[in-house]
This record gives structure tokens, C-alpha cells and sequence, in this order.
């Protein structure tokens, strides 16, 4: 055995090696810098008819500590500039420099009554600013050119801005996103501002989030990292756009920047582009500030946090780590996977699957400037103690320290790095971001792609050493304590909405842009019949493999899927569960995960309420044997009843946490509401039943699922005709003689009158409103694709005019969005469900939902919206090519609900040709004047219920 699994592992380095050395195409990245300094890194990948955009400032949140101001800009930045989103710059200006000089002095003004009268005349300046503002046209130029996915990020290191777009439009993105850079103007600033307080409202509410806060602060005082990236509360009372304006001017310097740039282009035809565009941006160095370092740690901390989760103990030990780009950070990362890995054999991962933890777990971090090592430990409900805890995870810790972990086990961990490592290169997107990391970091792609070398190069000793350098007697030690943090208080202002005039006009930028042309584009659809081979297994045909090349590394992905899910059968979820538990006749479970691990594999399971999912991972060197230990364990399992335990244990956390979770509680609300005792959360199992449940059921539960109609989806190097015997020879083939389940598929409920159902959180500082209407039967639509049109023109993306009118213009929420839920396309017969969301701060709770009515009630209509909405959707269509692992997916997807060829082709066809009559039509036919239904969960203290009640039949919900 050890001599194969040699062979294996030399194998599998020499692939690697093969694949660093040689930088074939899509894989190698061209390194430039323009004249004025700016870094451009081009990776050409025709893979997909898309590419993807990225802009890296290295300026975050520790440069501007505790003010928010990385990452109000770039909030602002999606405003335009003294071209974009104008229609007299020059008069504008006039006004906005009124505002600015305004917020200067309210940043100056301490009494509540002067800084409210000073907040309400930059509420009048900025009504007056907005009849020159052409709303949303930097986001609309973005559609309009082939762009999708638009969006930010700021961390405390850098800030990044980016999206997709079609081929064709590099010309228009080059120029329309560097000029976003040359002078970016901070209008609709007041507005905007609300916005933030709106998001700062949600990460609040999001369970853990304050007690992470309170950790983070005092693990990394002094340093900015010690301070939340959004800011804090009286900060942002107090912004300065003249502030803001240094900011940008100190940090939005080519040399201090990075584009990135992914996809299907030409490298020589793009880098004079880039030198005409981007080559404007301001030259200028940023001086490299010394900042102070976290204060090191002497001996054990004590410290404790607020959770709101009563009777759990939780606790976390940390370590400082090691800064991005550190001679340890290869080891350290290895040190970390003996304590928990993606196969669960690390000895944290252990202590949970033997029941000895409720759960542990590890993470290290690596930022910038300084890094973090962090080991979770949940003792077992009710009676385990922190001081036990404790001490199975450093005795955990000193296994490694002593050296004494396998050779076997140590090398499969490299063998996952490198695993890893291939993995997050070969699609589009996910290498685009992994650049974006890079270069933030500090690196450059060629010195990442030595980190892959260095892993080989690593010994146990190394692993040893770097153990004991960083896991000393010298750590911080968290404990939870039941309670929760008192959220901050920001009222809502007496301001009156900004409404703007030029809403349907163009800006003399974007009449110019039409005058640049196009290159020629073909748009890429996929064929059924050519882009994957399908073929039949067995002689009762109810086995399909669907196989996809892989041109790109060496890498094989086989997914399981079985069409029956936990609609039909309630007892899936605690499967899978239990699978991560138990082992089989021959291994015990940590014997079969040393041994799938030690062949390069990875082995998950999932259900959702139509499908059950047996997703494996590997090597092809090794898919025969990865294959035949996988089907060992599906037909030889070895039921344990004391596992069952660790499943209801894990069941109960969950609901606690549920209970706590405003998000979580409203997702389950809405499901009462649309789909009444059809509900997910009421027909899965209850507690009771969960613990009458016995491991014959599972067993039974699997061997069901086995038996049924299932599609095997492989990407990789080997050819159809070798999987599918490797499947004959080692899957039960004989024994599937059921049809899958589609009845998985609900009806929503239809509503007579307008009701509101009201869920009281009185901890939440948000309400979080979703709204649902029934629509029409698929078969009374007039064309398959309308619904689609409208619910991107109502409610989906940047454009829409929920988030337009409620978000931008009236600052009345964060999230304000709509999707359109249709069935299946052979249900004809079946209803289509519209639904709508939006979070806002508690006391404008009944303001969003007014906004929302008169939205529904009299939607306006605008031609210039709706050419956004059909670019909108046109972009997504054509970028909607798939990368080769989720091709055969796709296609089988597709076939399921009904297509014999890829809808986006019929959706651009179809889209293309419709009208704002065609619009109007719909909405007054399926959605004007239908009955709406409001689900509202916040706090009653903080709401007008009162109105609450006269918008419908009032009703309120119980858990």
C-alpha cells in the first residue's frame, strides 16, 4: 500500500510540476506597467465568450481606521464623475460644493438641534444638486455594453471594483472605467450615506457578527484592523466629503492601483488600449505609512463575548499567525490541516466526529500586515466544561508539536494543497479572483505559482517546528457568555426624498460612446447534442453519464444526482449528516477518510428538497480507486447508533440558531405564508421524529436512493467510454429500478385580500419585508420569457425600480430586489410567484413597504428603463456559457424542465423584440391590482404599527 501510495503521490507532483513549468494557455498571465505606472495583468482564456474586469486599489479600511471612508467611496464611486451622470457639471458643481462645505461644518457642530438644521439645508442643496443628475447612468452604460455582475469590495487592505461583459465592448469598458477614475464626483451623498447606515443596520442583525467585532478589536488593538471595516456608528454621523476628496487623491494613484484583466481577448490587440485609457489615470506614489502592530500576547488572555444563544458554550483560542507573503505561511497553512481538512481527518475534526466536541474546528488568516490563528471548540451540550474541552484541543495541538502524525497522512495534506491550488486556476472566474487576491497581497503571479512548488519541498519537520513557533503558551482565550451587544442608535431623518428630473436623459459622455464601434461577436450557446457525450448504463437505462473533457488540469469531478429529494423523502437531511459519521464493514470512518484522502479524493454529500447530490473529487491517476472505495462505502455501510446522537445534537444548534437569526426566521415565514403546511420547515422531520428516527431508516433511506433513476455528471481527462466501465464494475447498477420524483413542485397559496403577517424580533434593528404575489399560469403567458423582462425592469439588479426608487432616491433600504419563480417549463399549468424583498432600518419599516405599494399600485414606465432591463437580461444570456465542470449539469437541467436546446438563445430572441407595450401589458394583466401579500419581521417597538395594520388584514406569526 505505502509503495503505491508513492507512486501516487510522484505521480501527481509531476503533473503539477508539468503544468507550472509550461504556462500553456489560459494559465499564463502577462505582466505589464503602463507609462504612468499602473499594473496590468492580462490572462487570455476563450474558454467562455465572457471576460471579467477587475480594478485594485491598495487602499482599505485601515487607511482611513474606524471612519468608514474606503469603503463610503466606494459607494460613491458608483456615482460618476463630471461626465457620467450629468447634464450640466458645471452647475452642478456649484451645488455640490455648498454641500461639502456644509458637511464641514457638521462635522464641527456637536448639539443635536444645530447638526439636525445644518442636515436638513444639505437635504434642500442636495434637492437642488439632483435636477442635473442623470440617476444610475455609470450603471447603465455598464449594461449597455455588454456588462454584467457589477459590483465592489472593500476589505482593510485593498478596495476592488469589477464585472463581466461581452467581448465585443472592451473598448467601451476600458474607457468607461478608467474614466470612472480620473474624476469621480460625490453626488447623491446624503442619500447614499442612509444607505450605509442601512447596510451597518443589517451586519448587525447577521448572528456573531458583533461578538466577531469584539474579538477582532481585541485581538488586533492597536493596529486598524482592530476597527470595523464599515466604521463606526458617530464616525459616520460625521463624514467629510473633503475628507473623502483627500482620500481619493492620496490612494486612487496608477501606481498604487492593479487591472486585471480575464478572458476571451487579445493581449496585443488590448495593451495600446489600456495605455490610451487607463494610461490617463494620475501618476503619484503612496508613502508606506508605519502603522502600529498588534501587541503581542504574554501568557493566557482571558476575554469574553456576547452570543445570544442560550445554554451553548463556545469557545476560541487564537494565536497571532503570520502576515500574507511569509516565509511560514506554506507550513502554517499545512500545520492547520493536520487539526481540520476537508476530508475530516485532522485531529480537531476527530474530536467531532468521535462525539467528544459538539464541534472543532480551525482556521488561520493572513492579511497584510499581520495574521491570526484560530481554534473553535463547542463543548457538548449540556454538561461537557471548557476546562475539558480545552484539553482534548491542546492535546490535539501537542500530537503535532510531537512530531507524532503519520508520513502517509502528511503527504496526502500536501497532496490536497496542490489539489487545491489547481482547482482555484482552472475556471475564469475563479482565477480572476485569485489574481485580484494576489496582487493585492503583494505578489506577483509568478512568485504565487512558486508557493504551489514550495509545498513539495516542505517536510514533516518544517510542520513540526512551525507548531511550536506559533502555538505557544501565549494565545487569547474567548469564551461565550448568553447576552447580545446593544445595537447602535440611528434614527430616521425628517428628510425629504430626492427626486430627480433627467431620469430618461443622456449625458454628451454616453452620446459619444455610441460613436465608438464594436468589434464582431458571435454569441456562444451550448449544444445538447456536441458539447457533452451522453450515454445510457445498464440494461434498464435508468443510468446516464454525462461526461465533459477537461483540457485543463488533471483534476477529475464526478457528481452523482439523484432527482428525489427531501420533498419526498424527510429523512435525506439527517442522512447526510450521519454519512459524515460512520465508516463500513472494513473501515471505520477515519480509516475511510485517511485512505480517500491519502488517495487525493474528497467525498461530500448533500440533499436540497428535489435532489440528493454525491459529489467526489480527485485525481483521474487514481479515479479507479477513488471510485471502487466510494461504492464500498455506499453499499457497506456500518450503522452506529451513537451517531445518531451527534445528528439530533447538530439539529438542535441549528433551530437555537434559527431562532436568533432574523434572516433565518423570515425565510422561514415566507415559506408558512406561500406554501402554507406544504412548508419545508414544517413537513421535514420535527424533533420528535428526528430522534424516533433509527440507523435502520437511514440505511434504508440511502439504499432508496441508490435504487433510483440517477445521472452521473464526470469532468476530466479520461475518456466516456473508461468511466463507464469503471462505473459498470463497481455501482449497483442492476439494483435501480425506480423512476425519479418530480412531484417535489408546490402550488403557492392564492390569497383573496391583502394580509400582513407580522413576526415580532425585538432584537432586531432591521425589519426585514418580503412581499408575494401569485401569478399567472405559465400557459396564459404570451411569450415564456416576459416574466423575466418584467422582473428585471420591477426588481432585479442596480437598474430596477425598486432599487432605484426605494433604495437610491429614498435611502429606504439596503436590499431592495425581486425574483420571478418560474416552474418548470412542461408545467404548463403551473403558477408563476413573484416575490419582493426589501431590509430597512426599523422606524422606515412602513415608509419601504408605502414605497413598495405605490410601485405595484402605479408602476411608471420608462423606455430607457426597460432598454436597461433588456440589456440586463441579453448580457446574462450571452455570458451564460458554462465552464466544462458545469456543463453536463446544465445541459441535464435543462432537459429536465423541458428545453431541447440552451433557453438563453430563445430568451435573446425573444427579449430582443419586446416593447414597452408588451411590458405594460403584462404588468397590467398579472400584476396590477392582484392581491399582495406582506411578511414583516422587526421590532414592534421601533415600527408604526399602526399603519402596519391599515395596509391589510392584519395577522400575526408564532414560531
Amino acid at each position: 500500500m505505502k509503495n503505491l501510495f508513492v507512486i501516487h503521490i510522484f505521480l501527481i507532483y509531476s503533473l503539477f510540476t508539468l503544468f507550472s513549468e509550461n504556462q500553456k494557455d489560459p494559465l499564463s498571465v502577462k505582466e505589464y506597467t503602463l507609462s504612468n505606472g499602473l499594473t496590468v495583468w492580462l490572462n487570455e482564456d476563450n474558454s467562455q465568450p465572457k471576460v471579467i474586469g477587475s480594478i485594485i486599489v491598495k487602499a482599505g479600511a485601515k487607511d482611513s481606521p474606524n471612519t468608514g471612508i474606503a469603503h463610503y467611496f466606494e459607494h460613491i464611486m458608483f456615482k460618476g464623475t463630471d461626465k457620467i451622470g450629468t447634464v450640466n457639471y458645471a452647475e452642478e458643481k456649484v451645488w455640490l460644493d455648498s454641500i461639502s462645505s456644509k458637511y464641514d461644518e457638521l462635522a464641527n457642530t456637536p448639539g443635536d438641534a444645530e447638526r439636525l438644521e445644518i442636515q436638513k439645508e444639505i437635504n434642500e442643496l442636495s434637492i437642488k444638486a439632483a435636477d442635473y443628475v442623470i440617476p444610475n447612468e455609470f450603471n447603465r452604460l455598464i449594461s449597455e455594453y455588454g456588462g454584467t455582475g457589477l459590483n465592489a469590495g472593500t476589505s482593510w487592505d485593498f478596495t476592488m471594483y469589477f464585472n463581466t461583459f461581452s467581448p465585443q465592448y472592451i473598448t467601451q469598458w476600458c474607457e468607461i472605467n478608467s474614466e470612472r477614475l480620473i474624476n469621480p464626483v460625490f453626488r447623491m451623498f446624503q442619500s447614499e450615506l442612509e444607505t450605509v447606515y442601512e447596510e451597518k443596520n443589517m451586519y448587525a442583525d447577521m448572528l456573531g457578527s458583533q461578538a466577531a467585532e469584539k474579538i477582532v478589536e481585541e485581538f488586533f488593538k492597536p493596529h486598524p484592523y482592530q476597527y470595523p471595516i464599515i466604521g463606526s456608528t458617530e464616525n459616520l454621523k460625521n463624514p467629510q466629503l473633503s475628507d473623502m476628496k483627500e482620500f481619493f487623491n492620496t490612494y486612487y494613484v496608477a501606481s498604487n492601483m492593479g487591472l486585471v484583466v480575464s478572458g476571451n481577448f487579445d493581449s496585443e490587440n488590448v495593451l495600446p488600449m489600456l495605455e490610451d485609457t487607463f494610461g490617463r489615470i494620475k501618476q503619484g506614489g503612496v508613502e508606506k505609512k508605519k502603522l502600529e502592530m498588534p501587541e503581542s500576547i504574554n501568557g493566557k488572555k482571558n476575554f469574553k463575548v456576547k452570543f445570544p444563544i442560550p445554554f451553548v458554550k463556545a469557545n476560541a483560542l487564537l494565536w497571532r499567525g503570520v502576515p500574507s507573503n511569509h516565509p511560514d505561511e506554506v507550513a502554517l497553512n499545512l500545520v492547520m490541516s493536520l487539526l481540520s481538512n476537508e476530508n475530516k481527518t485532522g485531529l480537531l475534526d476527530k474530536l467531532t466526529i468521535d462525539g467528544k466536541l459538539m464541534v472543532a474546528a480551525g482556521l488561520s488568516l493572513s492579511m497584510n500586515d499581520a495574521g491570526a490563528i484560530a481554534l473553535l471548540a463547542i463543548p457538548n451540550i449540556p454538561f461537557q466544561t471548557y476546562r475539558s474541552a480545552q484539553k482534548l484541543v491542546f492535546e490535539a495541538i501537542e500530537t503535532i508539536k510531537n512530531g507524532d502524525v503519520s508520513e502517509e497522512m502528511f503527504q496526502s495534506l500536501k497532496l490536497e494543497q496542490q489539489r487545491n491550488y489547481l482547482l482555484e486556476l482552472e475556471s475564469l472566474d475563479k482565477r480572476n479572483q485569485k489574481m485580484i487576491e494576489v496582487f493585492a497581497k503583494g505578489l506577483t503571479w509568478n512568485k504565487y505559482l512558486e508557493q504551489a512548488e514550495k509545498i513539495k519541498t516542505i517536510t514533516k519537520q518544517d510542520v513540526i517546528d512551525i507548531a511550536n513557533k506559533y502555538l505557544t503558551s501565549n494565545y487569547f482565550d474567548v469564551k461565550k457568555k448568553t447576552g447580545k451587544y446593544p445595537n447602535a442608535k440611528i434614527e430616521k431623518p425628517p428628510f425629504k426624498a430626492i427626486e430627480t428630473v433627467n431620469r430618461d436623459k443622456e449625458s454628451d459622455y454616453s452620446k459619444w460612446l455610441k460613436t465608438i464601434e464594436s468589434a464582431e461577436f458571435t454569441p456562444r450557446y451550448l449544444n445538447f447534442d456536441e458539447e457533452v457525450s451522453v450515454a445510457k448504463i445498464g440494461d434498464n437505462k435508468l443510468v446516464t453519464l454525462y461526461h465533459a473533457a477537461n483540457e485543463m488540469n488533471n483534476v477529475f469531478d464526478l457528481a452523482i444526482t439523484f432527482q428525489v429529494g427531501s420533498r419526498v423523502i424527510p429523512t435525506l437531511p439527517p442522512l447526510v449528516s450521519y454519512l459524515n459519521y460512520i465508516g463500513t464493514d472494513e473501515y471505520s470512518v477515519e480509516q475511510f477518510n485517511e485512505r480517500l484522502q491519502e488517495l487525493g479524493s474528497t467525498l461530500i454529500f448533500k440533499s436540497s428538497a428535489s435532489q440528493f447530490t454525491i459529489s467526489v473529487s480527485g485525481f483521474d491517476s487514481a479515479f479507479e480507486e477513488t471510485f471502487d472505495l466510494v461504492a464500498h462505502f455506499l453499499t457497506n455501510l456500518k450503522a452506529e447508533k451513537s451517531k445518531l446522537k451527534k445528528v439530533v445534537k447538530e439539529r438542535k444548534l441549528e433551530d437555537k440558531a434559527t431562532r436568533k437569526s432574523s434572516e433565518a426566521l423570515s425565510k422561514a415565514m415566507i415559506e408558512k405564508v406561500k406554501y402554507g403546511e406544504n412548508s419545508d420547515y414544517l413537513t421535514r422531520l420535527s424533533m420528535k421524529e428526528l430522534k424516533k428516527t433509527s440507523t435502520e431508516q437511514l440505511v434504508f433511506t440511502l439504499q432508496r436512493v441508490l435504487s433510483t433513476k440517477s445521472n452521473f455528471h464526470y469532468s476530466g481527462t479520461l475518456t466516456d467510454t473508461l468511466v463507464a466501465d469503471v462505473i459498470r464494475k463497481y455501482f449497483p447498477i442492476d439494483e435501480v429500478n425506480l423512476e425519479s420524483d418530480d412531484s417535489c413542485f408546490r402550488e403557492g397559496h392564492n390569497y383573496s385580500k391583502t394580509k400582513v403577517f407580522f413576526f415580532n424580533d425585538s432584537k432586531a434593528t432591521q425589519s426585514i419585508v418580503q412581499a408575494y404575489l401569485l401569478g399567472p399560469e405559465q400557459r396564459a403567458l404570451e411569450a415564456n420569457f416576459l416574466p423575466q423582462l418584467f422582473n428585471a425592469y420591477f426588481g432585479s439588479g442596480m437598474n430596477s425600480l425598486m432599487f432605484q426608487e426605494i433604495r437610491e432616491f429614498r435611502s429606504l433600504a439596503y436590499r431592495a430586489s425581486s425574483t420571478m419563480e418560474m416552474p418548470p417549463l412542461k408545467l404548463k399549468e403551473k403558477s408563476i410567484l413573484f416575490n419582493m424583498l426589501l431590509s430597512t432600518q426599523a422606524d422606515k419599516t412602513t415608509d419601504a413597504l408605502h414605497a413598495l405599494q405605490s410601485l405595484l399600485v402605479d408602476m411608471p414606465l420608462s423606455e430607457k428603463r426597460l432598454d436597461a432591463a433588456k440589456e440586463n437580461l441579453i448580457n446574462q444570456a450571452q455570458s451564460a456559457y458554462p465552464n466544462f465542470r458545469d456543463k453536463t449539469q446544465k445541459i441535464a437541467q435543462y432537459k429536465q424542465f423541458g428545453y431541447t436546446n440552451d433557453p438563453n438563445k430563445q430568451l435573446v430572441d425573444e427579449v430582443s423584440g419586446m416593447s414597452l407595450s408588451d411590458l405594460e401589458s403584462f404588468y397590467k394583466q398579472h400584476i396590477q391590482g392582484q392581491t399582495v401579500v406582506y411578511i414583516v419581521i422587526g421590532d414592534r417597538k421601533k415600527i408604526d404599527m399602526t399603519q402596519l395594520q391599515h395596509i391589510g388584514e392584519f395577522e400575526e406569526m408564532k414560531l
